[in-house]
């Protein structure tokens, strides 16, 4: 049975993680990649993004935590953790591991969507300057994933 130690885990929890967090953000990416390829000009992605960062950021963020759910199932089943009763044998490994993706998930997410798509978006000519500092998430994403880098060796050490 392997442990979150192995090169393989880590580079699967952050992968889960970078997805949950990519996923997570795509409301915000849509109406970039629609003044990208042509298909709507600035005031009406700036509209479909209004809606869909408005009324539906709650859906994208569920989808990315069902994501998660999902993957870290499948995560622990291919390690040999397919029934309840090992989950709670190996009670520690699964909590930390499942805390850490979480986390690194919710740090990517922040860098993503409220720094990389906000500055994206203001460079494709959408107005979202206007509507929000983000300046708040640059440190916050940035504390979140160093605390996820320092657990991830705290993990590599403790044998996890």
């Amino acid at each position: 049975m392997t442990n979150a130690t192995e090169p393989g885990d880590r580079k699967a929890i952050w992968l889960l993680s970078a997805l949950g967090g990519l996923i997570g953000g795509l409301c915000c990416l849509t109406p970039i990649v629609v003044i990208l390829l042509g298909l709507s000009g600035v005031a009406a992605a700036n509209s479909l993004g209004n809606t869909l960062y408005g009324e539906h950021r709650w859906a994208f963020r569920i989808v990315a935590l069902v994501f998660l759910a999902l993957a870290l199932i499948l995560y622990f089943r291919k390690r040999g953790i397919c029934t309840l009763d090992e989950a709670k044998r190996q009670r520690n490994r699964v909590i930390n591991v499942a805390s850490l993706v979480v986390f690194t998930s919710a740090g990517i997410y922040i860098l993503w969507n409220y720094v990389v798509l906000h500055y994206w978006g203001i460079a494709a000519g959408l107005p979202w300057s206007q509507y929000s500092d983000e300046r708040w998430a640059i440190p916050a994403s940035a504390v979140i994933l160093a605390l996820a880098v320092v657990a991830s060796l705290w993990l590599r050490r403790s044998k996890a």
